[in-house]
């Protein structure tokens, strides 16, 4: 249930107001739960040597992959109003991260082998913010992109943000 309107401001107007494509968004939650699936499963037979308790535990990290990626769809919103991008998600909470024009250094678009196969991309919105991935000596620094993730025309969605990061930075000078 989309929720973003009860943040709005008094004087704060949404021009862009959307939800991930099903058919991707769902499509990548399959394919995470697959993988993540198939990994424990060759974990548990090669370590445990039961092949019974690996494909069971397999198909329940499956089944369960599957049901979490339906209730984080149905909880996934995103607007672009005249002075911020809002982005809703959660699975069982909603979760709300509000990036302000003036915040945002970078906007760009990333269309992935999904995004082709289904006509859609992914909005990323950089705002200097940098995180660590990896532990120990793997450890690396990288820059961090909050987005909209799965979009419709994400070209124009993309074009709707610049217009607005424009007129802020207008009103600025």
């Amino acid at each position: 249930m989309n929720k973003i309107k009860s943040l709005l401001e008094p004087t704060e107007k949404a021009v862009w107001n959307s939800q991930p494509e099903y058919a991707p968004y769902i499509t990548s939650a399959v394919f995470g739960s697959l993988m993540a699936a198939v990994f424990v499963s060759i974990f548990i037979g090669a370590f445990l040597k039961s092949l019974l308790l690996a494909v069971i535990i397999g198909i329940i990290i499956f089944a369960s992959g599957i049901i979490i990626g339906q209730m984080a769809y149905k909880r996934t919103h995103y607007a672009i109003t005249n002075k911020r991008a809002i982005i809703q998600s959660g699975i069982i909470g909603r979760d709300f991260k509000s990036i302000d024009y003036d915040r945002m250094q970078n906007v760009s678009v990333n269309v992935g082998l999904l995004g082709v196969i289904f006509k859609v991309g992914s909005v990323r919105i950089f705002t200097g913010e940098l995180e660590t991935v990896g532990s120990g000596k793997d450890s690396r620094i990288q820059a961090k992109y909050d987005g909209f993730n799965y979009v419709k025309s994400p070209y124009e969605v993309l074009k709707k943000l610049q217009t607005h990061l424009s007129k802020r930075k207008e009103k600025l000078a």
